[in-house]
């Protein structure tokens, strides 16, 4: 075993190397871990680099990071296997969305508690291959045949027959293992709860932007608000989450502020802690409150929101159904990985054949299909993507989910019009939801609408007071079509860990700067970075009908930059 514990199948890396991993790990705010997942990262880290991983067993772990009493029993208080089986997850959902970055990776074999660190291109360490029920029926079937050891060598029929009544027994264990399975959970959009603290001068106040949140929140369609008379019979507590938002209004003679929280109602933790402030100074205070509040809700229920991350941390099968799998399927578009939409899909379609009503599922799934056929170029997706958001549109009008399905998908097929206006009418139901807007903003935009697209993307980075992927691709596009080659570079280096449709955008600008050995030196290195650079740029120019002028200064850029780029008709589907 190596210094930081990895093992001889794996490939590791050197001490220091795995010291900087952790370290960088352990800063990185993209790392969105609770407060106890942290403090059990940097427990099992610091005992690896102190030389004291043979020490790292559950009972130490109960003990010191999660506060469990000396009479602590692994046996019958599973904590810090359910804990670590959350981290677990939470890391590999982290390092996927690193993608191709090089650099070491932090593993926690399945079994054990020790961290490893290799190389980020290896395969995920596997750990022990069996759960603790399988485990214990193993050992006792092994336990058993064991001792009748020297009869089975003596009679090798008789060794045969206790093989065939060990895997008779196992399979019987198996068996009723499985009947007691319950099944597959149905998944709630989880309940929350808002409460509000305020000095008496800003009571009146506080409480008329608490009642603005509550329906901001219901606007983004991913949660439930809770009522105090709320009950859920029948309900079972691992299908239905709740979390408590806290909060605290305050304000002075130039700002406004909120102070929040998110706690899991079940345990009392608090998951998230923050306070936004708006300045008064600008406008008026009723539209500081206003973007206080948006910001707010979408920080807590938005799409990347606190809530829906700590849905999607949730330690559930994969054959749960419901809401899960729609929060599953919007993250699986997000990395626009062929993997993780094939995976989603499953689990989608099962929640639809059990609801055919379910509009998220199907809005959900429509755009699963739009970013499969993308990156398969299969076509056949488009239109089975369309037609299921159609539906969702359908059967509930006033979804934004079902909104954003239409624009995405009816622009896909080259249906530019019908794109925008099922666009406008989602951001008319949800105006807080930046991401929706920005979305909106590139149909405008590669549409030859140039100002409004610009300008809805830059209301979109003022909403959240950050930049936003789609917005972003906007301001570097607007800078290219206009000739400021050397400003869209600029603007596309400043995007962290860049998707390739901004990649692409970068070289194609470069190009056009004329330096050819910066140009091809760029491509090297974006070709290591992303291996579907040419799949991109096919899929950039294809299904949407862009406008002739942007069409022809994109393609002159990526042919300068010696990119693959498929015939452009003019006046066909792109």
């Amino acid at each position: 075993m190596a210094a930081n514990g990895v093992s001889n199948r794996a490939q590791a890396v050197g001490d220091r190397e795995a010291k900087s991993e952790a370290e960088r790990l352990l800063a990185d705010p993209r790392l969105h871990v609770s407060d106890r997942h942290r403090a059990f990262l940097r427990y099992i880290v610091d005992a690896v680099f102190e030389g004291r991983g043979d020490t790292v067993k559950a009972y130490s772990i109960a003990i010191d990071v999660f506060n469990r009493p000396p009479s602590f029993d692994p046996s019958s208080d599973p904590i810090v296997r359910i804990e670590a089986t959350r981290l677990r997850e939470t890391l590999a959902k982290y390092y996927e969305q690193l993608g191709d970055e090089p650099g070491a990776r932090l593993d926690i074999p399945r079994g054990r508690y020790v961290p490893v660190f290799v190389e980020r291109e290896q395969p995920p360490c596997p750990g022990d291959d069996v759960s603790d029920v399988e485990e214990g029926v193993v050992t006792a079937a092994e336990d058993a045949t064991s001792s009748l050891g020297p009869t089975v060598s003596r009679k090798p029929y008789a060794a045969v027959a206790l093989a065939s009544l060990a895997a008779i027994a196992l399979a019987g264990g198996y068996a009723v293992f499985r009947a007691a399975m319950p099944v597959p959970l149905d998944t709630q959009k989880p309940l929350v709860s808002l409460s509000l603290n305020a000095a008496q001068k800003d009571m009146v106040a506080g409480e008329a932007a608490m009642e603005d949140l509550s329906v901001s929140l219901a606007r983004f369609g991913t949660v439930r608000l809770k009522s105090d008379a709320m009950t859920r019979p029948g309900v079972e507590p691992a299908e239905q989450t709740t979390y408590d938002v806290r909060m605290r209004y305050g304000e002075d003679a130039t700002s406004v502020s909120l102070w929040w929280q998110v706690s899991d109602a079940a345990t009392g933790e608090a998951v998230w802690t923050d306070q936004d402030r708006r300045q008064t100074g600008t406008g008026t205070r009723d539209d500081a409150i206003r973007a206080l509040v948006y910001g707010v809700s979408r920080r807590v229920a938005g799409p990347v929101g606190v809530v829906n991350s700590m849905e999607l941390r949730r330690n559930l099968p994969a054959s749960t159904t419901g809401n899960i799998c729609v929060l599953r399927g919007e993250f699986a578009v997000e990395l626009r990985r062929l993997a993780a939409l094939k995976a989603a899909r499953p689990c989608l379609e099962a929640t639809i054949a059990a609801d055919p009503a379910d509009a998220d599922a199907m809005a959900t799934l429509a755009r699963v299909f739009v970013w499969t056929g993308r990156t398969t170029g299969d076509d056949s997706y488009f239109g089975r993507g369309l037609d299921l958001a159609n539906r969702a549109a359908t059967v509930s009008p006033a979804s934004t989910r079902a909104a954003l399905a239409q624009l995405t998908t009816q622009y896909q097929v080259g249906q530019n019009d019908a794109s925008i206006a099922a666009g406008r009418r989602g951001v008319a139901l949800n105006p807080e939801n930046a991401d929706l807007l920005a979305k909106l903003s590139v149909a405008l935009f590669l549409s030859g609408h140039w100002e409004e697209g610009v300008r809805l993307a830059q209301e979109a980075t003022d909403l959240v007071g950050q930049t936003i992927r789609d917005a972003n691709f906007v301001m570097i596009l607007d800078a290219y079509r206009q000739g400021h080659y050397a400003e869209a570079v600029l603007l596309a280096r400043q995007v962290p860990a860049a998707d390739t449709p901004t990649t692409v955008l970068k070289l194609a600008a470069i190009a056009r700067l004329g330096d050819r050995p910066v140009t091809e030196q760029e491509i090297a290195a974006a070709r290591l970075q992303h291996p579907d650079l040419d799949r991109t740029v096919a899929a950039m120019f294809s299904g949407a009908r862009y406008d002739s002028s942007l069409k022809a200064a994109l393609r002159t850029g990526i042919l300068e930059a010696g990119l693959k780029s498929p015939e452009l008709a003019s006046n066909g589907s792109m």
